[in-house]
């Protein structure tokens, strides 16, 4: 059962209030989770202006309640999408790449030479060194076969 506040000519009384013993939908299983929730804090002693805030939240909750059950069924019309003008994206996405490419560090012509260079000497050495790799691989397989 949940509290819930009356008001009687200023005096404040607590009344047991009466709950569904099953939701109809999952939304409204979790408002009664919360539910539950809520009413295991108010008793724990909390400062007034928190239980207040809770007594506040519960009556929320309550309420957003009863506007799920009393949403109407009705579906509504598909929404009509508007035409894409391709030109136009077209014509942004340019602009956009020609943005950017202002902003690259373009290399100069000494950099290139040198970036080239080291890929260059990089690849021969990986190629040597696989060269290198299975030219002493098969020799030890050639070994293994013969005996």
């Amino acid at each position: 059962m949940v509290l819930t506040k009356k008001q009687d000519n200023g005096n404040k009384k607590k009344e047991h209030g009466k709950r569904e013993t099953r939701p109809k939908s999952n939304e409204a299983r979790s408002f009664v989770a919360s539910d539950k929730k809520a009413a295991a804090h108010k008793n724990t002693g909390l400062k007034p202006e928190k239980k207040e805030f809770a007594k506040k939240e519960l009556a929320l909750i309550k309420d957003k309640k009863d506007i799920i059950k009393k949403e109407p069924t009705k579906k509504e019309p598909p929404v009509k999408k508007e035409k894409v003008n391709y030109i136009e994206l077209v014509q942004k996405f340019v602009k956009g790449t020609l943005n950017e490419l202002k902003k690259v560090h373009w290399p100069t012509r000494r950099e290139i030479i040198i970036y080239t260079a080291v890929v260059l000497v990089a690849v021969a050495f990986v190629g040597a060194l696989i060269w290198l790799f299975d030219s002493v691989l098969s020799l030890i397989l050639r070994q293994i076969i013969q005996r």
